[in-house]
């Protein structure tokens, strides 16, 4: 999937767009405030409508990326997967790792009773080994 991105020049492309409308808003701007007698009229309105454009896109971006989402699956499209595959990748391991414990507490000899609290307790444990702090090196 890398590969296919490598030579692909829409970011940066957008990127330098977007910097390029900053620095002229920017440019627009300080004439309009610093040098009153070069600025024209329509000086502050051109900065601040470059100055949001990046501001616009990503708005529009993310407002996109939520109706996408919404009505992406009630219409039954093709609504991207990989990342609902990985939750149920994640949540298969800690259901066979809960079931894995459940099942050696039965044969231990545990009660019914003991089979959920068995299966909890491991998943909980081992929840807390991916929150220990980090060594601070100095």
């Amino acid at each position: 999937m890398e590969d296919d991105r490598e030579g692909d020049i829409r970011v940066p492309l957008v990127s330098f767009l977007f910097c390029l409308c900053l620095i002229t808003g920017g440019i627009f701007l300080a004439l309009y405030v610093f040098v009153p007698n070069l600025s024209q009229p329509w000086y502050p309105v051109a900065a601040f409508a470059l100055i949001g454009l990046p501001w616009l896109f990503w708005l529009l971006t993310y407002i996109y990326a939520c109706m996408k989402g919404c009505f992406g699956a009630r219409e039954g499209g093709a609504v991207d997967s990989r990342q609902i595959s990985r939750r149920q990748t994640t949540r298969n391991v800690s259901n066979s790792a809960s079931a894995a414990a459940a099942m050696q507490n039965h044969s231990d000899g545990g009660g019914g009773g003991n089979q959920q609290s068995g299966g909890v307790n491991s998943s909980v444990a081992s929840s807390r080994e991916s929150e220990m702090p980090l060594t601070y090196s100095v």
